[in-house]
């Protein structure tokens, strides 16, 4: 048998490692981490949120904070980080 035959599968196997290891250590996009902070005001705001009640700014400490508020007067905020965690949340706030 070739060792081309043998270590060919491990070589793949790490290159493929090795490029999926780059690709989850890689900072999400503004619009990704605004589209995780939108989701997650959806899901806590309940009937009557829309994903346009959410604006995004800079945050001095983290990557973006995303200020979302519902109609019926509350605000959501979520300071988010490089990799759309949630560094902290206030709300919701009458």
């Amino acid at each position: 048998m070739r060792r081309w035959a043998l270590f060919g599968p491990l070589a793949a196997l790490v290159v493929l490692t090795g490029y999926l290891g780059l690709r989850l250590g890689q900072p999400l996009g503004d619009t990704e981490i605004i589209e995780r902070a939108a989701a997650r005001y959806l899901a806590e705001a309940g009937s009557g949120a829309e994903r346009t009640d959410c604006a995004a700014t800079a945050h001095p400490e983290a990557r973006l904070i995303v200020v979302c508020h519902h109609e019926d007067g509350r605000s959501f905020s979520y300071v988010m980080g490089d990799r759309g965690e949630v560094f902290e949340r206030t709300g919701p706030q009458a």
